[in-house]
């Protein structure tokens, strides 16, 4: 059985991301992500530390759509004058991630892994879809994040791997300012494809 080997490998792709509501008390608002897949592209460089095993880095982008709704429980009755989204609007936000990640199986031909992640999500420029306006400040906002996938690989050569991965996160927003008794995590679900290369 083929599995990394030695050397370092490269891999771009694309993920369908689905992410739970967020209570986000910067913006004083619910991110409500939907149902639908959000898209990022993402890219990892890894270590083959033996042959079965690769330790490394992932990084991801995307722009995606959300609904921002006003938080409840917040006790802002009155808006201020000429504030925007009130009570509720579509809008548009960045979001990146940077974990560090596991990866271990392989294979000639098709094969099975799994992979386990840890790191951040960040999110920033949150923005109004049909104006774009700002809804909070441009600063990044960071969570703590990880996840754990299960993954499909077809080894086209011993330096090209076609792989598919489902994988299952969590996510600790930032809770300043959020309302008592607000909750702050949330859970992600992604389908990841890729092709990885050795060099």
């Amino acid at each position: 059985m083929r599995g990394p080997s030695q050397g370092w490998w490269f891999s771009g792709g694309a993920a369908g991301m689905v992410i739970n509501d967020i209570s986000d008390g910067a913006s004083g608002k619910l991110w409500s992500f939907g149902k639908d897949p959000l898209w990022q592209l993402r890219g990892t460089l890894e270590k083959a530390i033996d042959p079965m095993s690769t330790l490394g880095i992932s990084v991801g982008y995307g722009v995606v759509d959300v609904n921002v709704a006003r938080l409840p429980n917040t006790g802002v009755v009155d808006p201020a004058p000429g504030a925007i989204c009130v009570d509720s609007c579509e809008a548009q936000i960045e979001t990146w991630s940077l974990m560090g990640q596991f990866r271990s199986g392989g294979g000639d031909g098709f094969h099975t892994f799994f992979e386990g992640q840890g790191g951040v999500n960040g999110f920033r420029n949150l923005r109004t879809k049909d104006t774009k306006e700002a809804l909070a400040d441009a600063d990044m906002q960071l969570d703590v994040a990880g996840s754990l996938g299960f993954g499909f690989g077809y080894a086209l050569s011993p330096g090209m791997v076609l792989t598919l991965v489902q994988d299952f996160g969590m996510g600790w927003h930032a809770k300043d300012n959020l309302p008592e008794g607000t909750g702050r995590t949330y859970r992600t679900r992604a389908t990841r494809a890729a092709l990885r290369f050795k060099f």
